[in-house]
């Protein structure tokens, strides 16, 4: 840590104490002044589309009917809408209280779990995310569903009391908090309150929003978490405009925000923390934060090219599906959900309501799915615009490779940091991987998140280079883990060239196998520019007689066969033979799938699911350059995915 950090946690660790004051019944919370609504957001659920009242529809049902199903689990169906209070403290894994509910917030430890248990879980229903596409069917269908609504909101809160329990403890947590209620009292109108319900909903908005401004993630921790906390501050001021110097903290946060934005998005438009949903993430929660201040069409300049460029990048990674590779961490978070499902294509929704916000129809994706943001954020239509070439993002650290098909082929090569910041809590030990796709069909894929707190290590391995689609040295990763957020050692990437004709050819390397093996990694992705890539792994400035693995871990839907003379593998997809991986030097191929010992050949779509995939594992002593090809059959058009809204 800095010497700032050290200060700065030393006086927030003494603030904390100090907050030990604070925590008390919601009586102690004294609120002034009116409480107010986000301008328009009511109306502006009027003009959704006919495609998606039906989706509305059956979650509002699902959430009358009591059927919670988030990151994987499902929560025990309560006696009676809205819950009993002690239904929010619930751990869906067994069906048990969560313990420590009833301690001071920062009593609580989670950093590695509490009894096991994954508190992320926990922390996702107590977003109250459900909230939105209640308050959008009551509008909708002119229901009486507002009393259900503030029922809901009555019932959290008597099961959370201010500053106790785990849903206190994390500045998002509370932000995310703040969004759902914001939106959803503004979606059905404060008209529609009587005077209990205003004042209980004061009180909501004013204790999130002091405890937020209390404790903000500073230096190290100044992630996604910062941008939600800013979010949220400006939000909940919006709606308790009697909060002590809400308008300049309003305007604080704004103006912090952007810089935020400035910081967290490097110019080229990748995302620093290495993570592509958590990128869109924090995008949606500055337009959030724009929309509710009346300026999501005036944003600085610069600001609307960052976003540009963001909205750039995603479109060079997205398949024809619109879809992206899952790289780095990702917990199916969202500032607004229209279903508890995850959402496959969530990147390309933020995507177009960037390409709304700043007025560029060309940056519309592909295709997307119909959401309740479209029309609190708006949307842009989608674009049949085709990228095709090779682009490098230097900033960032990623190039890909598209080619020229109809169904093109996209290849993503990764040549940046790990992630963000000192401990870069979102990266993996992917340097220098791949991804692959044909189409719309994902088929060379990253491993995916699965967990945070309850399983370390689990939660180690889904983050290890072993999983990834680059090459390990006599079995340890690139960089390696410190514990579930941090890292012990960091690997340097860097891009040495960037070609696009007569052959597209990409060269980077990374040092972090310089320290305990004596050597740098280097790889080259070539193109042919019609069917073939061409990987080339080399050791550099060392001993190369090395024991190495070259992984490519499988989309579920593919399966892989090894060659009989063990030099290649076919690979399947939809009962057709898509592509050929060779290997023309020393490693041979087996596959992996679901190994329980090893852990390897395990794939997650969505946090908290963990399915079976095959892994192609090319093995051997590497005593000099290694070349695999990846052969695509120009023969096979793939089929189209039918794409459904969870």
């Amino acid at each position: 840590m800095s010497t700032s950090e050290i200060v700065h946690r030393v006086v927030e660790t003494a603030a904390k104490q100090i907050g030990r004051r604070h925590s008390g019944g919601w009586d102690r919370i004294e609120p002034f002044g009116p409480l107010a609504a986000i301008p328009g957001v009511g109306a502006r659920i009027l003009t959704l589309p006919s495609d998606l009242l039906a989706l509305i529809a059956s979650e509002a049902d699902r959430v009358r009917a009591g059927n919670f199903d988030l990151l994987g689990a499902r929560w025990p169906t309560p006696s009676a809408i809205p819950p009993n209070p002690s239904f929010w403290r619930i751990d869906p894994e067994d069906g048990e209280p969560f313990p420590q509910w009833d301690a001071y917030t920062f009593d609580i430890s989670f950093r590695h779990g509490i009894n096991t248990r994954e508190m992320k879980r926990v922390w996702e229903l107590n977003r109250l995310q459900f909230l939105v596409p209640l308050a959008a069917e009551a509008v909708l269908e002119n229901s009486n569903a507002s009393m259900l609504l503030t029922g809901m909101i009555g019932s959290w809160m008597a099961g959370n009391p201010p500053f106790r329990g785990p849903t206190w403890t994390s500045g998002i947590e509370l932000a995310l908090r703040v969004i759902s209620v914001a939106m959803a009292l503004s979606i059905v109108g404060i008209d529609s309150l009587d005077s209990v319900a205003r004042r209980a909903a004061l009180r909501f908005f004013f204790a999130h929003v002091d405890w937020i401004r209390r404790f903000p993630s500073l230096n190290s921790s100044a992630n996604n978490h910062r941008i939600a906390e800013l979010a949220g501050l400006i939000v909940g001021s919006i709606m308790a405009p009697g909060f002590p110097g809400a308008v300049a903290l309003r305007e604080n946060s704004w103006r912090a925000l952007l810089a935020e934005i400035d910081q967290q998005l490097y110019p080229d438009g990748v995302g620093a923390e290495q993570a592509a949903g958590y990128s869109a993430f924090s995008i949606e929660l500055l337009l959030v934060a724009a929309t509710a201040l009346g300026r999501e069409h005036s944003l600085p300049a610069t600001t609307v090219e960052r976003l540009s460029a963001w909205a750039e990048h995603s479109l060079w990674l997205m398949d024809t599906g619109a879809k992206v590779p899952a790289i780095g961490d990702f917990d199916d978070c969202r500032a607004i959900a229209t279903t508890q499902a995850p959402e496959p294509r969530y990147v390309a929704s933020i995507v177009a309501a960037v390409s709304h916000c700043v007025g560029r129809q060309h940056l519309a994706p592909p295709a997307k799915d119909p959401s309740i943001r479209d029309a609190i954020l708006g949307s842009a239509k989608a674009s049949p615009r085709q990228l095709v070439g090779v682009r490098s993002f230097p900033n960032g650290g990623y190039s890909v490779i598209r080619s020229k098909q109809k169904d093109p082929v996209v290849l993503t090569f990764d040549h940046g940091p790990i992630g963000y910041l000192s401990i870069a809590a979102h990266g993996h030990a992917d340097a220098l991987s791949i991804w692959l796709s044909v189409g719309d069909q994902p088929v060379i894929v990253d491993a995916g998140t699965y967990l945070y707190h309850s399983s370390r290590d689990l939660r180690d391995l889904f983050r290890d280079t072993a999983v990834h689609n680059t090459l390990r040295l006599d079995g340890i990763g690139s960089s390696r883990p410190s514990g579930p957020f941090n890292w012990g050692s960091k690997a340097n990437t860097r891009l040495i060239s960037s070609e696009d004709t007569p052959v597209a050819r990409i060269v980077a390397e990374h040092d972090g196998y310089l320290a305990q093996c004596g050597v740098k990694h280097q790889r080259t992705v070539e193109f042919d520019g019609s069917s073939r890539f061409t990987i080339i792994d080399e050791l550099l400035e060392g001993p190369t007689d090395r024991r190495a693995t070259v992984s490519f871990l499988l989309d579920p839907a593919c399966r892989s066969t090894v060659d009989p003379d063990r030099c290649g593998v076919s690979i399947t997809c939809k009962d057709l033979q898509i592509i050929r991986i060779v290997s023309a030097g020393p490693l041979r191929p087996r596959v992996v799938r679901g190994d329980e010992a090893t852990e390897l050949g395990w794939f997650s779509p969505s946090f908290g699911i963990r399915l079976p995939t095959d892994q192609i594992l090319f093995e051997g002593h590497l005593d000099g350059p290694s070349t695999i090809t990846i052969g695509l059959l120009k023969s096979v058009t793939m089929p189209r995915r039918r794409e459904t809204s969870a």
